[in-house]
């Protein structure tokens, strides 16, 4: 391996968390500009009963592709942290070579369940029969998704501004496909073809810049014998806590993807649209909860491990931060959420604006709860999590159902805050007590 840099610990450690997220935010917040141009011109060209047949069919492939990821890039953060401070580079490598090994089988599983089960899929979210055919050639783009190792080691070597600009491409392009498509007056599959271009070009990129990474990092490869004999039991708990984050990620797809396809279903492709529609907006609170999850977490299991106070220094702060930042959102969307889809999207979509206070109100309780999921990961304690997300999502889905068949996309808004409220204070509670307890790291 390579000489290593200076450590991270050099910093201290909210500035350097600060300065990570601020890296991750810059990204983020160019590619939400653009995000929101893309998605008003789309809305504004397409309608909304297409559109919400372009989200539908976006919601599917990303679904697929979550069912099938096991986030190596936590694992390569939890296991890789102490390999790399200690700098133990063959059991480094031989880490990142199970995780590409997963990567390569779960890009294959998805992308051919994907393309075999559209049709079926596409008929039970409400996808009109002439457009099963786009349907199922969007889930190619799955092909190039074999990239979770990738991001991890990005996140291990600390290179969150290559992850900033990584976030730009995708929205970039697409808003530079969607305007001339609108300006062309396009119909709707080369809307879907553009998507799908900038889907396949931000994840090849993804994938060139983490293996680029870790030949700088590595003078020899790991090659041949040392390959085959990479294996979980080699690591401590790493089977379990990939079933865990895998299961955990299967969970995050009920509010993320599962949600908006259960509206098609139950109301149709316009409500979809406009489900979607708010969903956009509120991400001002849930892509930054991501975000935060990104950067705290190496931070915090390197706390964790040397037993330092850094620890909840982290984890308390960004989470009072967190909340500060979403209620100043609420009251925004509250007072302001009519005129804000109306001039992005066009008065055929204001009927979603008190949804979108209901989902920004959630995305605070997200947006503070995220910085605790990082900290009980980082303390072992993932298999609560996850029971515990197991749980509210099953609460979740029977509200949702119940909810919005009853009142419409009202009962979608309050069905997500009461889901997201519940395990936000369960985790606190969890997390104190787990600390105060002095539990070893597991």
């Amino acid at each position: 391996m390579k000489e290593p840099e200076a450590a991270p610990a050099a910093q201290g450690p909210m500035r350097r968390v600060l300065g990570n997220f601020g890296l991750l935010l810059r990204g983020r917040g160019v590619a939400a500009v653009m995000s929101f141009g893309a998605t008003a011109l789309m809305a504004r060209s397409l309608g909304p009963a297409e559109f919400g047949m372009v989200v539908l069919i976006e919601a599917y492939a990303l679904l697929a592709r979550g069912l099938f990821s096991f986030k190596q890039f936590h694992a390569i953060v939890r296991y890789g942290v102490p390999l790399h401070d200690a700098h133990d580079t063959q059991a480094l490598q031989r880490l990142i070579s199970i995780c590409r090994r997963m990567d390569l089988y779960a890009c294959i599983a998805s992308t051919a369940i994907a393309f075999l089960l559209a049709p079926f899929v596409g008929s039970l979210m409400g996808v009109e029969p002439n457009h099963i055919v786009l349907l199922t050639a969007y889930s190619l783009v799955l092909l190039a998704t074999g990239n979770n190792t990738d991001i991890g080691l990005l996140r291990l070597f600390d290179k969150f501004d290559v992850l900033g600009r990584q976030m730009t491409i995708g929205p970039g392009i697409t808003f530079v496909g969607v305007t001339v498509a609108w300006w062309l007056d396009s119909p709707m599959f080369v809307f879907v073809a553009v998507l799908a271009f900038a889907y396949i070009t931000e994840n090849v990129y993804l994938s060139w810049r983490g293996r680029r990474e870790y030949h700088q990092r590595f003078d020899t490869p790991l090659k041949g014998a040392m390959v085959k004999l990479s294996g979980m039991d080699e690591f401590p708990g790493l089977r379990h806590f990939f079933w865990v984050t895998y299961w955990q990620s299967n969970v995050d797809l009920v509010p993320k993807r599962i949600t908006l396809m259960l509206v098609g279903s139950l109301l149709g492709a316009t409500e979809a649209g406009l489900y979607r529609l708010a969903r956009q907006v509120s991400s001002l609170l849930s892509k930054p909860a991501t975000l935060i999850q990104q950067v705290i977490f190496p931070d915090l299991t390197r706390s964790w491990h040397q037993g330092s106070d850094d620890f909840k220094l982290i984890a308390y702060r960004t989470v009072l931060l967190g909340a500060g930042v979403g209620l100043a959102l609420v009251l925004v969307g509250f007072f302001f959420g009519d005129l804000i889809l109306a001039t992005l999207f066009g008065n055929a979509f204001v009927g979603a604006a008190n949804l979108l206070v209901l989902l920004l109100l959630a995305g605070t309780f997200d947006l503070a709860g995220a910085p605790l999921r990082s900290a009980a990961y980082a303390i072992g304690l993932a298999g609560k999590v996850l029971r515990l997300h197991i749980v509210s999502a099953v609460i979740y889905l029977g509200l949702f159902v119940a909810l919005t068949s009853q009142i419409g996309l009202m009962g979608a808004g309050w069905a997500t805050c009461i889901s997201v409220v519940l395990p936000t204070i369960a985790l606190a509670i969890l997390i104190r007590r787990s600390t105060n307890n002095g539990s070893a790291p597991a």
